[in-house]
């Protein structure tokens, strides 16, 4: 044996060495409270990353919960203006996943995305895969006309948020909750 390393080994010492100095380096910043993750994205403010983290964490978690094998969800947008009432629009809308013929495992795979704190806690109540979806100071609690500046801005929202599904890797169904009634008159 002639004493060298053999190449494996010595990119192991490599690495090893690399690693360590990151390590000291990390370790001998001024300010020992940060963690290694805050001092690696600096460029970002901690509570910028922290909420980027917490909204991919939250709707990545209602999306597995949510997804059928292949990754598809059904996914329908409520507020508040749905869960008012003896009879709300968001239960009747419920009624035809569970009183259809075959649909009631569709439920399974249903995602409420609720745009309000009104209409997520009722949707928590019925123990369905319910995802909050935050919006940056916007009131969209009430039933917003048509083409009005608040019912475009929602639909923004909406839209992006259905981007960051894709983004996710994960299929969608978005329906509405809308019903219609049809009788047979004779």
């Amino acid at each position: 044996m002639d004493g060298s390393l053999k190449p494996g080994a010595t990119l192991a010492l490599c690495t090893l060495l690399l690693i360590s100095l990151l390590l000291v380096y990390f370790l001998s910043e001024k300010n020992p409270s940060a963690s290694i993750t805050d001092k690696l994205y600096r460029s970002k403010p901690p509570s910028a990353i922290h909420e980027t983290l917490m909204y991919r964490d939250e709707l990545e978690a209602a999306l597995e919960g949510a997804s059928m094998a292949n990754k598809t969800v059904i996914i329908a947008v409520v507020n508040r203006a749905y869960t008012k009432g003896d009879k709300p629009m968001f239960d009747i809308f419920l009624d035809g996943f569970w009183l259809g013929e075959d649909t009631r495992q569709l439920t399974n795979h249903l995602l409420i995305v609720a745009v309000d704190q009104t209409a997520f806690e009722r949707c928590m109540f019925l123990r369905l895969h319910c995802y909050r979806l935050k919006t940056d100071g916007d009131d969209f609690v009430d039933e917003k006309v048509y083409m009005s500046e608040d019912f475009i801005k929602m639909m923004w929202l909406r839209t992006r948020f259905l981007g960051d599904v894709l983004r996710h890797g994960y299929n969608f169904i978005f329906t509405v909750v809308r019903i219609t009634h049809y009788h047979h008159e004779e």
